[in-house]
């Protein structure tokens, strides 16, 4: 009996993260950091930062379309009422497919007790985009930066978030569009994120190592990812800065790590769970935005 009672109380509450309300945001791109510059094979990167929804990307079949609005699906804490504290979600470089949902879900049933929102946004369902590994990946990282704050303008302005307590949280493409949202050059939107978590991110030097922060960051990495080099994030996060970046690095963990699925090859990379680690990712996070208070500098966990 108490079996059964285990299994009904399980069913039902992995089916009120099933289906999340889903809502249309207003995409916003008109910023100075922005120019009209479509996308070019001479300059696949520099054309990220777009004053256009669709910038003529091989991805997007050359398209370019000056307006466009993104899916997103928002997970809101039981009985919850006002404004309250929310994470943005980003997915990876192969978009917000199934195993992508179910990690969303996951996250959504770990933070919502704790009286936190999350909003799964999805940047590439609307584009038409399958995915953007491989090169398109840089260029992805920074045009994706808009559409986070994109989705914080919607949630500040329908009174869903407080103002100064919305985080960007992005896994693999998601974790570089993370750290690219954080930087200086974003600086011109009319809201900031209180905090940023970038799982497992690109900290490509040509893209991070020179980039100035404007407010704190933690990286979550395995040392054993062979899709993001850890040494290139290691490097970003020693080097002295204004705000606090630090990097929890775990050992014997792969790219992988956080979403629970069976182990598998993609593109070449090893893509393996990792159980302690995304258990410890996630309650360094819920401290973080409870704590609100960050540290410096690479630990191994």
């Amino acid at each position: 009996m108490k079996y059964l009672v285990f299994v009904l109380v399980t069913l039902i509450s992995t089916a009120a993260f099933a289906d999340p309300p889903e809502v249309k945001i207003p995409w916003k791109g008109d910023y100075p950091h922005n120019s009209n510059k479509r996308w070019s094979k001479d300059t696949p990167y520099d054309s990220g930062f777009s004053k256009n929804f669709k910038n003529g990307t091989p991805e997007e079949f050359d398209e370019v379309q000056k307006e466009g609005e993104l899916n997103a699906f928002i997970y809101s804490p039981q009985d919850s009422k006002g404004p309250m504290p929310f994470v943005i979600l980003l997915h990876g470089c192969d978009g917000l497919g199934t195993l992508s949902k179910e990690w969303a879900a996951h996250v959504a049933s770990v933070l919502n007790p704790q009286g936190v929102g999350v909003l799964v946004l999805d940047s590439f369902t609307t584009r038409f985009v399958d995915r953007s590994c491989g090169p398109a990946d840089l260029h992805w990282g920074r045009r994706r930066a808009d559409d986070a704050y994109s989705a914080l303008d919607y949630l500040v302005e329908k009174k869903l978030a407080k103002t100064n307590e919305v985080y960007l949280m992005g896994y693999s493409n998601g974790g570089t569009a993370t750290l690219v949202s954080m930087t200086t050059q974003e600086a011109d939107h009319s809201h900031r994120f209180a905090a940023a978590f970038a799982i497992a991110p690109g900290c490509s030097p040509s893209l991070q190592h020179s980039a100035i922060y404007t407010g704190p960051i933690i990286i979550f990495m395995g040392n054993h990812d062979d899709a993001n080099n850890p040494k290139w994030c290691e490097e970003l996060v020693r080097k002295k800065r204004s705000v606090p970046v630090q990097m929890m690095e775990y050992q014997g963990v792969n790219h992988g790590f956080p979403v629970n699925a069976p182990a598998r090859d993609f593109m070449g990379w090893h893509l393996s769970y990792s159980e302690a680690a995304e258990k410890d990712m996630m309650q360094t996070i819920i401290a973080a935005i409870k704590i609100r208070k960050f540290g410096k500098g690479v630990e191994l966990r």
